[in-house]
């Protein structure tokens, strides 16, 4: 992806992420529920591998990180980048570098990578599979 798609994608996501959480945290407050917007799981009954991460950042966002873990264990990565990532697309930008664009294509490269792949596959595989244990008992 070049550089000024890609930055104004993650500046995108990162904006409707904070306005997400945001109206989540003033709305429902740390693990109260929400709106579920899972089509997954108004299809199927079950949660997909991403269903609790609203509540996870919102558990991280109060300290409550056990909590945070029990919801989604993705939470900690979504939190992770939605206070990296902006910062560092927006550093990249005002200091006209580009560091996080060559930080994204090697990452592509090293996620091609078949062992890789299939690691990160079994880890959402793995967390699809703890979320439904934890939906269904």
């Amino acid at each position: 992806m070049k550089k000024n798609k890609l930055y104004l994608f993650i500046l995108l996501a990162a904006t409707v992420g904070y306005s997400w959480i945001s109206w989540n945290y003033y709305t429902y407050g740390r693990g109260a529920g929400g709106i579920d917007l899972c089509l997954f799981r108004k299809l199927t009954g079950l949660p997909c591998p991403s269903c609790g991460t609203t509540r996870s950042v919102l558990s991280i966002s109060h300290l409550h990180f056990a909590d945070a873990l029990y919801y989604n264990p993705i939470g900690f990565i979504m939190a992770l980048c939605l206070c990296v990532l902006p910062v560092w697309v927006l550093i990249d930008t005002i200091s006209k570098k580009n560091s996080f664009h060559r930080f994204y294509l090697n990452a592509e490269i090293i996620v091609r990578r078949k062992w890789v792949a299939v690691l990160l596959v079994s880890l959402v595989a793995g967390n699809w599979i703890w979320n439904i244990y934890k939906y269904t008992s």
